[in-house]
This record gives C-alpha cells, sequence and structure tokens, in this order.
C-alpha cells in the first residue's frame, strides 16, 4: 500500500496533527515511524478479537521440528502453523489438546487437524471501516509518543481506541451464533440469562 492511497496513514496522522508522508520510501522521519509502526498496529487490531472478515479454517498437515528441538511425549505431533496467521483461535475439534511453541502447534491427535485462526490482511480496501479506523488510532497511539508533546493528547488517543475496540468487536460479534461452536443449545434460563 501506498501512503497516498491509505486512508489508514492519513487518518493516523490528523490524528497526531502532521501531515501524512508520501510513501513508504519517503526519507523523512515521519515516513521511517508509520513504516516501523504500520504491521505492528494492524496485527495488534487483528489479536483483540476473531474478527469476521479475518478468520479462515484450514487443514494442517504434519510438519518436522527444527534440527536441536526436544519432542513432547505428551503432545507428540507437531504442525507448523500457516504464515499468514496472526492469532490460533480454536482447534476444530475440542477434545485435542495443544499447545503452541516457537510457531509450532504441538498436539496428541494426528495428522490432519483442523484449526481456526485469524489472518493477516493487509488490503485496506478489504478491511470494514470500523476497522481501519480503529487501526489508525492505533497506529496514532504508536506514534503519539514522539510526535505529540501534550500527555492529555495521548492518553485521548488511547482513550478512544479503547472505545473503538469496544465498539467494534460488539459489532462484529453479531456476524455468528451467539454460542460457542460445538455447544449444545440450551434453554434453561440461567443459559439464555449469561448470553
Amino acid at each position: 500500500v501506498t501512503f497516498a492511497a491509505s486512508t489508514i496513514i492519513a487518518q493516523a496522522f490528523s490524528m497526531v496533527e502532521l501531515s501524512a508522508p508520501s510513501s513508504f520510501g519517503d526519507d523523512s522521519d515521519q515516513a521511517r515511524d508509520a513504516t516501523l509502526h504500520y504491521d505492528s498496529a494492524i496485527d495488534m487490531c487483528l489479536e483483540w478479537t476473531d474478527w469476521s472478515f479475518a478468520s479462515r479454517m484450514v487443514t494442517l498437515p504434519a510438519a518436522s521440528l527444527p534440527s536441536g528441538t526436544a519432542a513432547d511425549p505428551r503432545l507428540p505431533y507437531v504442525y507448523a502453523l500457516p504464515g499468514d496467521c496472526v492469532m490460533l483461535r480454536e482447534l476444530t475439534d475440542p477434545a485435542v489438546r495443544y499447545r503452541l511453541d516457537e510457531g509450532y502447534l504441538r498436539a496428541d491427535a494426528p495428522a490432519p487437524l483442523g484449526v481456526r485462526y485469524t489472518r493477516r490482511v493487509q488490503d485496506e480496501s478489504r478491511l470494514p471501516a470500523t476497522f481501519r479506523a480503529a487501526v489508525a488510532l492505533q497506529l496514532a497511539v504508536l506514534m503519539a509518543p514522539r510526535w505529540l508533546g501534550v500527555e492529555t493528547k495521548r492518553v485521548s488517543l488511547t482513550n478512544a481506541l479503547d472505545e473503538l475496540r469496544r465498539r467494534s468487536s460488539k459489532s462484529d460479534a453479531r456476524t455468528a451464533s451467539p454460542a460457542p461452536y460445538g455447544e449444545a443449545q440450551l434453554t434453561d434460563w440461567v443459559s439464555e440469562a449469561l448470553r
């Protein structure tokens, strides 16, 4: 993405009261700072919740551990997570025990292993408007210590980010049924009250 085409960059720099640089290749301090934080801001926002637009299900084949890495007899099967995985959300079989170690998933079930994860999405045109605004705020918060000298402005950005995070997560949660996958439909009043 170019800075000129990025609504996220434009919004973030507006929030820190600066003009946006023209491109990632611009030799300015602002461009270097934006380049440093841009990918992190997107990933941080993707980690917040189980976004519908970034959710992906795949079946993982077995993998091998790097030389010198010990096997775990309790979790003997090893899988490599996809390269675009930002956050593992669930295994399709809830009975499987697992642990993440250095980019590998160790499990007690053989391949193939179904997983659902939040994938990295960097094409801004594929991001919902509320999410783009959240990324812009996150980017502004990351850049604020360098560019905003007034503490109250930095606190205001952080508070706005927290509020937008709550609203956008709540809005996106309406794209799935209220019960977790595989949960029996309970009809007693306690389970209804807890929804």
